[in-house]
């Protein structure tokens, strides 16, 4: 569940010319990056069909459409599109999008949603039948699903000042955001081994309960659908996805002083314990820094974190220090993220990310299904980037009893073993500078396209587990 951290969201200033920066990459044979009006052209990947199923009629049907839909056509071309709040036309200049996006976030969604959701400073005793957002950064849309007609004038009065800067989408929804995820955590008394379940999703692309699944028969679909009734969620509100299983991304590299994020770190225990050191943080102004929790043992403090590769006390830069416990919860072991945070011992420290050294750290931002991120990763080596199409999803880390809860899913960015742990940052379009919105956990791919799927850590639940730290600090 998103945190209404407001003094973390300080959203980019409008800056009147396009600064341009380059992200250094640290091969000599790698192309740099560079920051651009609009997001690096899509993977072709994305916008091929991928295959899933809905109950009508009494039956599971299948049916396909592009993985990022809203960026790969016209938006009038789907079956819920319901119009423009503002007669503009679309839009090419998206400056003002993420500012009027989280404006819109902090006004409809409280810190826990209940069934129907109150609009704070509007129509506090009215019921508001919100069903999710998303957004398009190349035409500066926000997309919104309506439950009620005579909802859309309340969205219409809060986006008022933006006028001829962005334009809202209006599509019909069916089940409010509430709903969705109140079913999410009923989900849970899903048998999630015996049906293959990878993620469950309050779907707010398609206002939907996306349940992902090992694999689709009609058998599995049947078995689900006993499931679903015998604990009153309705068929109706459900769509299934086919995904392999969920990978944990967890390269030895020379010695960074000062310690950045993006550089190779290795953990002294755990499966996956060499990894990418994510992000620098300042607490009472003593150095610390963040990586994914698995790169270590969940739970588990006091292990020595080391760079470059190896285990000798010339190269120990840290010492874990905070590493909250797996809690049992119906016979699974759940974490809200996947992350831990490091004392550092030896080295200085800057809020920076290695191959994208141009765009400094200025704080971190919410996680929205439609932005534009972007990670380096020791496992890839590079900068790649994608588009984020699930936000707050529960996910079932392979080969093991571990549910995390507050999980993104990016289309399109290239992850490798290596990546765990790098931080995943806003794409910067008018400023030089960089938000965190978490740190990398795993990947998958979607078995229709290929296309793979990087899943992150949010940094609210990041922050709700390892305190409020400090991100954007001088050095």
């Amino acid at each position: 569940m998103r945190l209404k951290l407001v003094s973390f969201l300080i959203v980019y200033l409008v800056v009147t010319s396009l600064l341009v920066a380059t992200a250094n990459a640290p091969d000599s044979n790698e192309k740099n990056l560079s920051i651009k009006s609009k997001p690096i052209d899509l993977s072709p990947d994305v916008c091929k069909p991928i295959n899933y199923w809905i109950f009508k009629n009494g039956e599971w049907v299948q049916k396909s459409e592009p993985k990022v839909w809203w960026y790969c056509q016209e938006p009038e071309k789907t079956e819920k599109f319901e119009g423009f709040a503002f007669e503009n036309g679309l839009l090419n200049e998206s400056s003002n999008l993420h500012k009027a996006t989280l404006e819109l976030l902090n006004l409809v969604e409280p810190d826990e949603l209940p069934e129907t959701v109150s609009v704070k400073g509007l129509f506090d005793t009215k019921p508001f039948s919100y069903g999710g957002m998303f957004i398009n950064e190349d035409r500066g849309l926000i997309f919104v699903y309506i439950l009620k007609d005579d909802d859309k004038e309340i969205i219409k009065k809060a986006m008022e000042k933006y006028t001829g800067k962005i334009n809202v989408v209006f599509l019909k929804g069916k089940y409010t955001l509430g709903d969705l995820e109140k079913w999410k955590k009923l989900a849970l008394k899903l048998d999630l081994k015996q049906l293959g379940i990878l993620g469950i999703d309050a779907d707010e692309v398609h206002n939907t309960l996306t349940i992902e699944l090992t694999d689709v028969t009609q058998d599995k679909l049947k078995a689900l659908e006993k499931e679903l009734e015998k604990i009153g969620i309705p068929k109706s509100a459900i769509r299934v996805e086919k995904r392999r299983m969920i990978q944990p991304a967890s390269s030895p590299t020379d010695v960074f002083d000062p310690l950045i994020g993006g550089i190779g770190i290795r953990v002294g225990s755990g499966f996956s314990s060499t990894c990418t050191l994510g992000f620098t943080a300042k607490i009472n102004n003593e150095d610390y820094f963040v990586t994914a929790a698995h790169c270590g043992e969940f739970g588990k403090t006091g292990d020595s974190v080391y760079q470059p590769w190896g285990f000798g006390a010339w190269n120990n830069v840290g010492v874990v220090v905070k590493n909250p416990p797996l809690k049992d919860e119906n016979g699974y072991l759940v974490r809200e993220s996947d992350a831990m945070l490091i004392k550092t011992s030896s080295r200085s420290i800057a809020p920076k990310v290695y191959g994208v050294e141009s765009w400094k750290i200025e704080g971190t931002t919410t996680s929205v299904v439609g932005l534009y991120v972007c990670k380096y990763g020791m496992g890839s080596k590079k900068v790649s980037c994608g588009y984020v199409t699930k936000t707050d999803m529960i996910v079932h880390i392979k080969n093991t009893n571990i549910l995390i809860t507050d999980i993104s899913e990016v289309s399109g960015m290239e992850t490798a073993p290596g990546d765990s742990g790098a931080a995943v940052l806003v794409k910067p379009y008018y400023v030089p500078t960089t938000r965190i919105v978490g740190i990398v956990h795993g990947i998958s791919a979607d078995p229709d396209t290929g296309t793979t799927l990087t899943y992150f850590s949010e940094i609210d639940g990041i922050l709700k587990e390892l305190g409020n730290v400090e991100v954007a600090y001088g050095g």
